[in-house]
């Protein structure tokens, strides 16, 4: 069960947010030092003992993490770090 679940609605399409997930992947995996993948339709990026997934379609998008026991007092900071993302890569 995630820790974190966001889901959202975009107008960007399905091709133009998968263009956005990858740009959020790679600053993610860049920053945590992570690596991410595609599996299906959806994303999945692991760093640091957590686990990020994001689904698409054309008008949501879903973004739920798993949290390993030693970064769960920073959920409502990460809480806060994937909104200011979702605000400006999908908005």
């Amino acid at each position: 069960m995630a820790q974190i679940s966001m889901k959202r609605s975009h107008a960007l399409g399905a091709e133009k947010v998968r263009g956005q997930i990858e740009k959020l992947a790679d600053r993610m995996a860049e920053r945590l030092g992570g690596a991410w993948r595609w599996q299906g339709e959806q994303v999945v990026c692991e760093a640091r003992g957590a686990r990020a997934r994001v689904f698409y379609d054309a008008e949501t998008i879903v973004i739920e993490v798993d949290l390993p026991f030693a970064l769960r007092p920073m959920r409502k900071v990460l809480e806060a770090k994937l909104e200011d993302y979702y605000q400006r890569y999908f908005v």
